[in-house]
């Protein structure tokens, strides 16, 4: 009993959908990290994480953009007095392009270990980053930052 034709384009539909959707509210709370950080802090812009939707480029983007959000997160919790422990996901952020790259190469084992690893660096580098933003919003903003948020959406 197998998929039928309109069965299968449905699922993959579905699917696609349900990828969008994460690939969304992975790069949101991305932005939202960025967007807690003080501008001349950042070494990326906060908009420049939907780049990440650009189909092949976002293989080589990654490499760019993880790092350069590891030294804003560096850089920000240096100017609140408040530096963390660890590499601020410096070693996650360049685990999940490596494992991206290597889930191109045509070996099926290799592909297997790759997918598998980059769905758990993912959601470990997503958890991370959101508790991150979490800490820098309990945080008292940093000199030249008080008053109101800069964040126009008011829901988070």
């Amino acid at each position: 009993m197998g998929f039928g034709n309109e069965e299968a384009v449905l699922f993959a539909l579905v699917f696609l959908i349900g990828v969008l959707f994460i690939a969304i509210y992975f790069l949101r709370n991305l932005r939202d990290l960025l967007r807690e950080c003080a501008p001349q802090n950042r070494k990326v812009s906060p908009g420049n994480v939907w780049l990440m939707f650009i189909p092949l480029f976002n293989v080589v983007y990654g490499f760019i953009l993880y790092p350069k959000i590891s030294e804003t997160l560096k850089r920000e919790f240096e100017y609140r007095n408040s530096p963390q422990d660890g590499d601020y996901l410096r070693g996650l952020g360049i685990a999940m392009p490596i494992l991206n790259v290597v889930g191109i190469v045509p070996v099926e084992f290799l592909k297997g270990i790759a997918g598998i690893g980059g769905l758990i660096v993912f959601i470990i580098y997503w958890v991370q980053s959101a508790n991150m933003k979490n800490k820098l919003r309990a945080l008292p903003k940093g000199e030249g930052q008080a008053g109101f948020s800069n964040n126009p959406d008011l829901l988070d």
